[in-house]
């Protein structure tokens, strides 16, 4: 790289010369454009009149740019005068995408193609780039990752087409690398989220993003492309004189500032009075020890904690945010560039330090990215690029503490569900901070809340996961002549990652720890080449592409753990004092070969047809004994109709307006082996270290094979309409889909008495359609004001056709008494509850239902005769059947409104994010309301929250009362008066009054209604809809004779602030509408409730 440097450097010597111009658009001059020679540090920017003076030479690239136009490049030729008229960004059309195959300008495309610049990723200061389109791209669905600055977005493009919740993301495709499946999804370490392989890329290093929505040209990726494809590309060097220094500084602040709504009137207990309290041999009084917080009120009043410490008995409000941290991350990079009329480079560096706002949770990264191309022989053009990036994210939060918590999980990060679930309302967190550690080591097991416990845990153990990622390709153009040329293309990509969990004793000077390890590495490896043919005949461009290519990947892992340790603080398997338990990842190796064309015929720039095909060999569908149905055809074909240019004198309000439609099959494979289950468990291939005999590799499944297992097909139309209109002014952007999926591949569950508990089988039929619609315009356009608007809606609906065998449903996601399903005539995440609600239904004699007007009430049962509580609709052994529909979890629909204002050199942008709809299941609630921590836990705890008087059976007056609002369901009896009395259709408050029953105490109530063994998981269920404010930043360009001071080509500052607040948030008790704890695409589940972050930051980007 260094010879590259000095050989660009020397050779880029050449004589400039004064270029001048003006910059004008559709509405007049425009001011504050940069105006860069590029690959150099030369620029400026166009006075209010659009007027401008750059130096040049003949043969560079002069680029205009300005935020709200698309930018133009022009090549300094003989003349020294360039004027220049932009486009408004929407009417962008003629940038060029790169499929993987070929370039094609946009509007020669006929499906819909949503490109996002680096400059829009970088403004949102995210790690993982897929986190900063969220509503930035209409049809694709982000939802930030919750755990920590490395943690992985929720990310899908028009619903769900797969059966399998985890096989619905977007191919990712980076400088034309494939990233396989196996690496875009989460690197977990147990219900903690390390993040996946778009973590390690800069985004300093990205020139955009390109989302594939569907369409014909994703055909071309095959067996990989069903659920779209999100192409990324790096930047690149340019010609230019000299060395060009960019140095780019993102500094941000992650700030938690909302929790839940927590209820601060009542300590620990039960009773809700000062019964509750515990009373010393001396008479004093101190804090019982349990997790209910149904007990005395807070007064004020001193009392004893649990260690023995006087304390004020009294709420601490904030004792949830006293647990986190304000977060400050920081993203240097240096870049180098130069270049010539033979080639270029560009050479970066970059350090990230980012902390998440949990404890001891931060990301390191370092990354190396070179990029060079170089013209051989006059006609040969290579292009390299490689990269090194070295990571390591510790301590990620733990999004799923909330699903353990009974199991007792008080694993680092699950902070806030240990708040929700029975910390007391008055417990000093910063107390407890300074004092978690007995004085003679290990947990202070002083405090017998047993929630410092979660303090030692996130302060003192750690979980740490270190990724190496290269990255490295070499693509080759050969023209034969100057319509026919070669495209061969190599590439490789390795991630190898190494976790260790060290957890230090919790026993006296530190005993007892735990040491675990594992490494695990995955490689690629892709090989491609493929003929060009253009020609144009008369009124016709002609453009064929025909080549083939060969895909693979690996894996392999290893883990290791110690059987007790012989010393304290030494993390090492030398110190296990058994023998060291050692397990292997069975072996993971697949391979795709393919062949593909595509044909596209121009006519005047009027209609465009292209077409497309690909064939696929998968070895994944390969039997053992080379049976197998593993080759499979993928067509498409598009055309697109610019009617503005037919009817170019008839239709002069029209700038650009074109039709389009499409066809295509792409399909989605399965994993390595999938057909051969089984088929490698030869036991006895060695032996443990207690001579026991071990399978190979441990590979034994009780799935039955399937040895015709086909890929799943999904065939996609598509139709669609731009126009723009007004001089650029206004337009719009609409796309017309519909999808179906077939050939689900689907685990079938059997009768263990057949040797296997599921087989894998194909069958069922997804159905997705939806619009997308995007509106823009420009309502003010003056010579130095202008504000562009844009609206991104997104509507799909999702509808299972059919599932094999006659089944109703099939499991996607879920947990304890819900699930979400894929249902035959509902959708891909209809929600269904054996745990909801009962409903009575009155039945004769005979059992059969009758019509009674308390058909449709919550049915009551009362177990022991004297407690009251509410009835499941259905449980385990009685069957899912009786399970009622609650609705679904996917969004009715998605929007996002984004504003920019441009004020000479100043830019402002207003971003504002919306999603309805949506069922959401959150255990945190049912844990926060099963022991009194929750606001909404309030109604009923005394006279002044609406509590009922009541005598208990002890003859203890009591206030908080509650009536549950219900009948009592046939059969029902009590003893009343030595006599047994049906109280069956009575409900609870005719009860209460005839002195049958009493009412239930608060504490008893919201326990039994939200307990994990009794509870009714509809009272924890909500529709998520939220509207919020996403971004707002402000950047400004300062003026080039202000840089030059500075002896610099240009400098640009900016502050901006993402997630700032919820304009609307139908979550119940303040929930976080960001805390799903799962990445599948049947997700319901709020486990970890984390806080609400807002994120402030600023930029610096100067050039010399």
């Amino acid at each position: 790289m260094i010879v590259m440097v000095s050989v660009f450097s020397i050779s880029s010597l050449f004589a400039q010369q004064s270029v001048t111009g003006k910059v004008t658009s559709t509405t007049g001059n425009v001011g504050g454009v940069t105006v860069a020679v590029k690959g150099t540090s030369r620029a400026t920017q166009t006075k209010e009149d659009g007027s401008y003076t750059i130096q040049a030479q003949k043969g560079e690239t002069i680029r205009f740019s300005i935020v709200g136009y698309m930018a133009q490049e022009i090549q300094v030729a003989n003349s020294n005068t360039i004027n220049v008229t932009l486009t408004p960004e929407e009417g962008a059309l003629d940038e060029v995408v790169v499929t993987g195959f070929a370039e094609r300008k946009r509007s020669q495309i006929g499906s819909a193609v949503t490109t996002v610049s680096g400059e829009d990723i970088r403004r949102t200061g995210a790690i993982n780039p897929i986190t900063a389109l969220q509503g930035l791209v209409p049809g694709l669905q982000v939802q930030p990752g919750v755990g920590g600055p490395q943690s992985t977005p929720i990310f899908r493009i028009r619903g769900s087409a797969s059966l399998d919740p985890y096989n619905n993301q977007p191919l990712i495709v980076i400088d034309n690398i494939i990233m396989d499946q196996d690496m875009v999804l989460p690197n977990r370490g147990g219900s903690q989220d390390f993040g996946n392989i778009l973590k390690d890329l800069n985004p300093d290093d990205i020139e955009n993003i390109t989302v594939l929505r569907g369409g014909a040209v994703t055909a071309l990726y095959g067996s990989r492309a069903q659920s779209g494809v999100i192409l990324i590309t790096t930047k690149t060097g340019f010609s230019q004189r000299g060395l060009g220094v960019t140095i780019t500084q993102n500094t941000q602040w992650d700030q938690a500032y909302k929790t839940l709504d927590f209820q601060n009137e009542f300590g620990p207990g039960t009773t809700g009075g000062d019964r509750d309290f515990v009373k010393t041999p001396s008479g004093q009084l101190q804090v019982p020890a349990t997790a209910f917080n149904f007990g005395p009120r807070f007064n004020g009043q001193t009392l004893l904690d649990y260690d023995g410490r006087e304390i004020v008995f009294s709420a601490k409000p904030n004792n949830m945010l006293d647990a986190y941290r304000t977060a400050i991350s920081n993203n240097t990079t240096v870049g180098i560039s130069g270049g010539n009329a033979q080639g270029s480079f560009r050479l970066s560096y970059s350090r990230n330090g980012s902390q998440g706002i949990t404890p001891n949770n931060d990301f390191t990264r370092n990354s190396v990215n070179f990029r060079g191309t170089q013209r051989l022989l006059g006609k040969v053009i290579v292009d390299a690029n490689v990269s090194y990036v070295k990571s390591e994210a510790r301590n990620a939060a733990d999004v799923g503490a909330g699903n353990a918590m009974l199991s007792g999980n008080t694993s680092a990060g699950s902070v806030l569900v240990n708040f929700v679930s029975g910390m007391p309302r008055y417990y000093d967190t910063k107390y407890w901070m300074d004092n978690y550690k007995a004085a003679t080591g290990g947990w202070n097991r002083a405090d017998e809340t047993g929630f410092s416990s979660v303090l030692y845990n996130l302060y003192e153990n750690n979980r740490v996961t270190n990724d190496d990622n290269v990255r490295g390709s070499i693509d080759v153009q050969v023209p034969f002549t100057d319509y026919l040329k070669f495209q061969g293309f190599v590439n490789i990509n390795y991630l190898g990652s190494n976790y260790e969990n060290r957890t230090r004793g919790r026993d006296s000077a530190y005993a007892n720890p735990e040491y675990s390890t594992s490494m695990s590495s995955r490689f690629t490896s892709q090989f491609r080449g493929a003929l060009h043919y253009t020609k144009k005949i008369n009124d016709f461009n002609m453009m064929l592409l025909g080549g083939g290519e060969y895909y693979s990947f690996s894996s392999k892992g290893q883990n290791a753990r110690i059987d007790g340790a012989i010393y304290p603080d030494i993390y090492r398997l030398s110190n296990s004092r058994n023998r060291v338990i050692a397990g292997e990842e069975k072996p993971n190796a697949r391979h795709l070969g393919s062949l593909f064309y595509q044909a596209s015929f121009d006519y005047r720039d009027d209609v465009t047809l292209n077409i497309y095909g690909r064939n696929d060999w998968n070895s994944s569908l390969v039997y053992n004994d080379g049976h197998g149905t593993y080759s499979y055809f993928y067509p498409g074909a598009d055309v697109i109709w610019k009617f503005n240019e037919t009817f170019k004198d008839k239709l002069p309000i029209f700038n650009y307006g074109a039709l389009r439609l499409s066809y295509v099959q792409t399909g989605n494979g399965t994993g390595a082996y999938t057909t051969n289950t089984g088929a490698y468990s030869t036991g006895g291939a060695y032996n443990d270290y207690l001579g026991r005999s071990v399978l190979n590799y441990g590979y034994q499944s009780n799935t039955l094979p399937n040895q015709n297992l086909r890929p799943e097909r999904t065939t996609k139309y598509e139709a669609g309409l731009e126009v723009r209109m007004l001089n650029n002014r206004v337009g719009t952007n609409i796309s017309y889909y519909s999808q179906d999926s077939k050939d689900q591949i689907i685990s079938f569950v059997t009768e263990s008495t057949s040797g296997v508990t599921a087989a894998l089988l194909n069958g069922g039929k997804v159905r997705n359609k939806g619009i997308e619609l995007v509106l823009f315009g420009i309502p003010v356009k003056t010579d130095n004001f202008s504000w562009d608007t844009r609206f991104n809606y997104t509507r799909n609906r999702n509808t299972i056709l059919s599932l094999p065998f006659g089944l109703e449903y099939i499991g996607v996601g879920g947990g304890d008494g819900y699930q979400a399903v894929a249902k035959v005539g509902g959708d891909y995440g209809t929600v269904i509850a054996p745990y909801a609600y009962a409903k009575y239904q009155a039945v004769d004699g005979s059992k059969n239902p009758i019509e009674s007007p308390l058909n449709g009430k919550r049915v009551l049962s009362s177990p022991n005769g004297t407690s009251t509580i509410y009835e499941r609709a259905a449980n385990y052994t009685e069957g899912i059947d009786k399970a009622p529909v609650l609705g679904s979890i996917l969004p009715k629909f998605l929007g996002n409104w984004r504003n920019t204002f441009n004020y000479k050199t100043f830019q402002l942008v207003v971003a504002v994010d919306a999603k309805y709809g949506g069922m959401v299941y959150s255990s945190t609630k049912d844990f926060g309301s099963w022991l009194g921590t929750l606001k909404s836990t309030l109604p009923g705890r005394s006279e002044e929250f609406g509590g009922v008087a009541f005598t208990t059976a002890a003859g203890v007056a009591r206030n908080d009362g509650v009536i549950l609002d219900g009948i009592y369901k046939q059969g029902t009896t009590v003893n009343f008066g030595g006599k047994v009395v049906d109280i069956s259709g009575m409900s609870h408050q005719e009860a209460v009054d005839a002195g049958y029953m009493r009412p239930a105490s608060a504490a008893a109530y919201y326990s039994n209604s939200h307990s994990w063994f009794s509870g009714i998981r509809e009272r924890s269920m909500y529709e998520s809809s939220w509207v919020s404010v996403q971004q707002v930043s402000l950047n400004y360009d300062l003026p080039s004779t202000f840089a030059k001071k500075l002896k610099m080509n240009g400098l640009r500052v900016g502050v901006y602030g993402n997630d700032l607040f919820f304009i609307y948030n139908s979550a119940p008790d303040n929930f976080n509408p960001y805390s799903i704890n799962d990445s599948g695409s049947g997700a319901m589940n709020e486990g970890s409730a984390m806080p609400y972050v807002r994120r402030f930051g600023f930029s610096i980007n100067g050039s010399f």
